[in-house]
């Protein structure tokens, strides 16, 4: 039987769905307190997914020698946009590590979508029904993305 197979961004919607289910803002100040000593391991297996943190030491012990001609980047700049979220809601609300199956992908309902709003500080992400982020959709294109100011009447 082989791995769970998820890609990052399918990783880092399970995850909010599980962790943070109401939504989450991320702030510049968790950004900061990511661990310098520590990186997250993940574990596949064929049922589960394990995710955790160990140390640089163990990190380092685990790893082999390899050929750097011969690796390829795995990540792209979107998958690693995913993780990065990943990585920061592991931190926020699961430090000792989390176990995550198939059961909790197919707890993340269908008719959400992932709605983000960014501020000069945080970003927020919360699940949202799919009308709502149509209606944000069409009002972004009917304005071709330009902010809406209107004058109060005096």
């Amino acid at each position: 039987m082989t791995e769970i197979g998820w890609d990052w961004p399918e990783i880092a919607i399970i995850l909010m769905w599980r962790l943070a289910p109401k939504g989450v803002v991320i702030t510049r100040r968790d950004l900061g307190r990511l661990p310098m000593d520590r990186v997250l391991l993940e574990d596949r297996r064929p049922a589960e997914l394990h995710l955790r943190w160990i140390t640089l030491a163990e990190a380092q012990s685990r790893t082999q020698p390899k050929n750097v001609l011969e690796e390829k980047a795995s990540v792209s700049e979107l998958q690693g946009r995913w993780q990065k979220l990943a990585v920061v809601l592991m931190w926020k609300f699961a430090q000792a590590g989390i176990v995550l199956t198939e059961s909790d992908r197919q707890a993340v309902p269908n008719g959400q979508e992932i709605l983000t709003r960014g501020f000069k500080d945080d970003i927020e992400f919360r699940f949202a029904p799919r009308t709502e982020t149509a209606k944000i959709e069409q009002a972004a294109n009917e304005n071709d993305g330009t902010i809406i100011r209107e004058k109060a009447a005096l």
